[in-house]
């Protein structure tokens, strides 16, 4: 399991972790891309099931590439790239078995120009979930059960699961979003 000492390294410090072996580090990574990866078959429309196999290959592939990785700045372009061209891959594949036209291929996963809007749309994603993972843990907590991990909690529920009075959320809520705008201004995000 990643520890929060292995969750404050940066990537390239972690891709060199875990080219001695070092699976923490390699858990590591996984859990902070699994969503950015995810993400892009769930915008191409594609089944949870096509997602996940989608997911095992790119990480196959991320592991006999990782050597490659080593630069921060390649990471994610490289996981973007790679994702899509899987999930190209398999529509490809899926048109093919039930004989659709290119022009229903087209309608399912469309036009090219849409991949640079997903790509940011997905950039953008990722950046709030990285800065969330900076705030403090109660707050990260509060943020990821009201906006994150999609399950719908009234606030007594949420009070119940954090230990604070159902009262003190909506206020808790403020300051926490406070704390993760300064934090996303700062990275250059708004």
């Amino acid at each position: 399991m990643s520890t929060p000492l292995y969750k404050a390294r940066p990537d390239p410090e972690l891709v060199a972790m875990c080219l001695t072996g070092d699976a923490t580090a390699w858990e590591t990574l996984v859990r902070r891309y699994r969503r950015f990866i995810y993400s892009i078959p769930v915008k191409f429309g594609l089944q949870p099931q096509d997602a996940a196999d989608i997911f095992q290959t790119v990480c196959v592939k991320w592991i006999e590439h990782l050597h490659e990785l080593r630069d921060e700045r390649k990471l994610k372009p490289w996981l973007f790239t790679t994702t899509t061209r899987q999930c190209l891959t398999l529509g490809l594949a899926k048109q093919r078995e039930v004989g659709a036209t290119d022009e229903q291929f087209e309608e399912l996963f469309g036009p090219a120009n849409d991949l640079d809007e997903m790509k940011i749309s997905v950039e953008r994603q990722q950046a709030i979930r990285d800065s969330v993972e900076r705030l403090p843990a109660r707050c990260r907590s509060l943020i990821e059960m009201l906006y994150l991990d999609g399950s719908f909690r009234t606030y007594q529920e949420i009070s119940q699961i954090v230990g604070m009075p159902a009262a003190s959320v909506g206020p808790n809520r403020a300051r926490c979003l406070e704390k993760l705008k300064k934090i996303l201004q700062k990275r250059g995000l708004e």
